[in-house]
């Protein structure tokens, strides 16, 4: 157990290294427009290297320990790493050890700072919202009845739910989107040319907050995500209006279980604690690569009478 804490701590620290160098590296743009720059040791790459290389190390270790049984899941039932490891596709094929260490590094740290960051900002609203913490406790209290979420309770959980997706909408976890460019291509009527190799970036953030694209852009209101009586969703004004996890192939892969992770949590806090915002402070968000709140958040927290 021991080892195991020293491992996470490590994993942590080194994750913590790459993801502030590569903060610090998307907004070197002459690195994003220039492929060549991308490449070389300039920008803190080194560190972004060098941590990339420990993480993928330790993971596979983790792994190997666990195929040799010299580890166990500290959870009832088998975790993540058991199922990958004894997950069978159609031909009853399973993962290579290089494919399970992808897929366990994609969910675990692909989702560990934007799922974080999500909490703290629905949080967030929900101590600056009254109306909208009320409708949330009420709801968490009729569902559960006090209990632990189960999975089909978890299901009807449609105020946490649409509080969920208007967080994502005003407080993108990912607030930019960065994909290169494979294909030439010339977009719309000024015949923009993007070359192959070039970073097309999204910016969600603004997105999300278009008046173009949303009533009200600015106003958090979760009703926009209410079923109505005939148990449909109100459709967006565009496809692409909305998109938190991206869109397309290579989206997140993770959103479902992002989603679910999250409602649990929410419920699970909002049944059993009091939370109230520390007044004075600045909550200024933070946008490069995950959007955190600047300055941190602090709040009052007790157990719920």
């Amino acid at each position: 157990m021991e080892q195991n804490s020293e491992a996470k701590d490590f994993v942590r620290q080194a994750f913590t290294r790459v993801m502030d160098a590569n903060n610090y590296r998307s907004l070197e743009f002459p690195i994003n427009q220039i492929p060549i720059l991308r490449r070389l040791p300039i920008f803190k790459k080194g560190i972004v290297d060098r941590g990339s290389h420990q993480i993928q190390t330790i993971v596979a270790q983790m792994i190997n320990e666990r195929k040799c049984r010299k580890t166990s899941s500290i959870c009832d039932g088998n975790d993540l790493l058991d199922l990958l490891l004894t997950a069978k596709d159609e031909n009853d094929d399973g993962f290579s050890d290089e494919q399970v260490k992808d897929e366990a590094i994609t969910f675990v740290f692909a989702g560990h700072e934007t799922t974080a960051n999500l909490m703290v900002w629905c949080l967030y609203v929900l101590m600056t919202h009254p109306d909208v913490y009320r409708d949330c406790r009420e709801e968490v209290d009729q569902v559960l009845q006090g209990q632990i979420p189960v999975h089909k309770q978890v299901s009807d959980l449609q105020v946490i739910d649409a509080i969920l997706h208007e967080t994502l909408r005003l407080y993108p976890p990912a607030p930019v989107l960065i994909r290169e460019c494979i294909r030439e291509h010339t977009i719309g009527q000024d015949q923009l040319h993007v070359p192959v190799g070039a970073l097309v970036m999204t910016n969600t953030y603004v997105l999300h907050r278009s008046e173009t694209y949303w009533r009200d852009p600015l106003v958090f209101d979760y009703r926009r995500w209410m079923r109505n009586s005939d148990g449909l969703k109100s459709r967006l004004a565009h496809p692409f209006s909305y998109l938190p996890f991206s869109t397309g192939n290579r989206n997140c892969i993770g959103q479902n279980f992002a989603l679910l992770e999250a409602k649990v949590m929410l419920a699970m806090i909002i049944q059993r604690l009091d939370l109230e915002l520390v007044p004075g402070q600045k909550v200024v968000p933070s946008v490069i690569l995950t959007m955190k709140s600047k300055y941190g958040l602090q709040a009052k927290i007790s157990r719920r009478i």
